[in-house]
């Protein structure tokens, strides 16, 4: 095996299994290197032991796609081991000279839900499966299951029987576990200690905390979206890059009711991918999006997309959340991200732990795109003269 760095979380998983666990529970804060450190041991143990048989899920395909797809191949080439040839692009399955094989599905896919075993389990970011989805699997895993999360979930979550089982090894990992962490990353991290002490506990210090201070307590999951509430459907969009995803989401509204679905939720997207993103969308919608990058509006513009920068104003923000809160929103169940967002989208606090009227500068990339939706076609009052306090007495 080539020389190369064995991330901390690497040596915890390694050892729980030589001791004879059954399951690991992987507990952490964001960007503790938690799915890039189990994926480090399945691909070496995977290469190690000839005939094992793997799978790892997650709810959505998409996230499996650019999330732990991602740093699968990239652990793989780190190794020098990966392959084109080996990888079946059509089921998602990587199989080694050994006769291994990693498979990557969905929850959505119910008929592999419930259907072949395999010898090890790994359900990435476990929080979001049910208790049932999680039985299934493990009744069809015959060696060792790991699962990894937040723990932004009450006491009454799955997880923590899991937790509890004397054959689990719990263990909570932060993000001082990743010695590759940008600095722009660790001060964002840090800066919840005073943003919000309830997710600095989460994501920071990678401990269950009831969230407060949340901005839309009116939300609920839901399958499906109603044929009526689609005859109101608009496209949102915020821009990102590196760290901040590009968000495109589509709203939906009837009468005292909000739908929201997830288009596209991913960082490093060249205006290319952004405009492949739109065109994919059926009857060639219009698209509001934020105003911040003319040039790269211009040129999804330019290439035949419907896109119209929203009209911002002082107290938009404000106005914008004031208006939502006033229906009940439903998120579509494989909103994955709009999910995680709405349930830690909160109020900021002041150093004494006073809330105040301005909500934090973060898990916000979707929920703006839907804002922008709600400035431009819900409200619109702006455009008709009114000033921010005309339109905030207005809602």
């Amino acid at each position: 095996m080539p020389h190369v760095f064995l991330a901390k979380n690497y040596m915890r998983v390694d050892a729980a299994k030589k001791a004879g666990f059954t399951t690991v529970s992987l507990q952490g804060s964001s960007r503790s290197a938690k799915t890039w450190s189990v994926v480090q041991f399945l691909c070496i143990y995977c290469f190690n032991n000839a005939g094992t048989t793997v799978s790892i899920i997650r709810a959505g395909m998409p996230s499996i796609k650019r999330t732990v797809y991602r740093d699968f191949k990239n652990v793989m080439l780190s190794l020098g081991w990966w392959n084109d040839k080996s990888m079946n692009k059509s089921e998602y399955v990587y199989t080694f000279p050994n006769g291994s094989w990693i498979e990557f599905f969905s929850t959505d896919n119910e008929q592999k839900v419930r259907g072949s075993k395999r010898k090890i389990l790994f359900v990435n970011e476990a929080n979001e499966l049910s208790f049932i989805e999680w039985q299934q699997l493990q009744m069809r895993t015959t060696e060792f299951s790991i699962l990894d999360y937040n723990p932004s979930f009450s006491e009454e979550h799955w997880i923590n029987q899991v937790n509890e089982e004397k054959n689990t090894y719990w263990f909570i990992s932060t993000y001082k576990d990743n010695p590759f962490l940008e600095q722009k990353v660790i001060d964002e991290i840090e800066s919840l200690k005073w943003k919000n002490p309830s997710l600095w506990r989460i994501y920071g210090l990678g401990q269950r905390a009831i969230v407060e201070g949340l901005i839309f307590e009116n939300v609920v999951v839901s399958d499906y979206i109603p044929v009526e509430a689609r005859r109101r459907k608009w496209y949102g969009i915020d821009l990102g890059y590196t760290n901040d995803p590009t968000a495109i989401v589509m709203v939906c509204v009837y009468g005292n009711d909000m739908y929201i679905d997830e288009v596209c939720y991913q960082t490093k997207m060249l205006s290319n991918d952004i405009i492949k993103a739109c065109k994919d969308v059926r009857d060639a919608p219009e698209f509001i999006c934020e105003s911040a990058d003319p040039r790269l509006i211009d040129e999804i513009y330019n290439a035949g997309v419907d896109i119209k920068a929203v009209q911002k104003f002082p107290g938009s923000i404000k106005a914008g959340i004031m208006k939502m809160q006033q229906y009940k929103i439903h998120i579509t169940s494989r909103s994955t991200n709009i999910r995680k967002e709405f349930n830690n989208y909160t109020w900021r606090q002041d150093k004494e732990g006073k809330w105040l009227n301005e909500p934090i500068d973060c898990y916000n990339h979707a929920i703006d795109a839907c804002r922008y939706v709600v400035l431009q076609k819900i409200l619109g009052a702006y455009s008709n003269g009114m000033s921010a306090s005309d339109i905030l007495g207005i809602i």
